[in-house]
């Protein structure tokens, strides 16, 4: 069974109690094929897992399970200030065990071990983090699709 290093970005924008919030995740994840069904296990953040038939499936679901988790930090938040710490802190949680698995896959991917076709290669060196700004202006250049997924190389 092998595993694959995923590099994503996820663009976003969240409501809380009188704010609107940017959110950009650059995250990392581990993919896994395992019979008919792709898992992805979130790396940062960690703690999130979900599947589909399909690995775009599996992604799309652990996208919409990711942005849950934030609306749901949003709604219990008092402020924005409150919700950026708490989606900080929830992207900073990592499973150590994930993180291992991934380091280990993309190695093999750097060796050419593995590879996903028809994904691009980006270094796994580019830092992951979340972005969490307040809107206070708006302008249809704040419309923004995510960007592809990429193998971590």
């Amino acid at each position: 069974m092998a595993y694959y290093p995923l590099l994503f970005t996820f663009l976003d924008k969240v409501e809380g109690k009188e704010y609107l919030a940017d959110v950009k995740v650059h995250g990392r994840l581990l993919a896994e094929q395992e019979d008919d069904v792709w898992w992805m296990y979130g790396v940062n953040p960690g703690g999130l897992a979900a599947s589909g038939k399909t690995r775009a499936e599996a992604y799309m679901e652990f996208r919409t399970t990711l942005m849950k988790v934030l609306f749901d930090l949003a709604t219990d938040a008092p402020d924005f200030y409150a919700f950026r710490a708490d989606a900080r802190r929830f992207f900073d949680e990592v499973d150590s065990e994930t993180l291992d698995e991934w380091a280990v896959a993309r190695e093999q991917v750097r060796k050419g071990e593995i590879n996903l076709e028809g994904m691009r290669r980006e270094t796994a060196e580019t830092p992951r983090r979340i972005e969490i700004s307040h809107k206070q202006t708006f302008h249809p250049e704040g419309n923004v699709i995510d960007p592809q997924v990429a193998v971590a190389a």
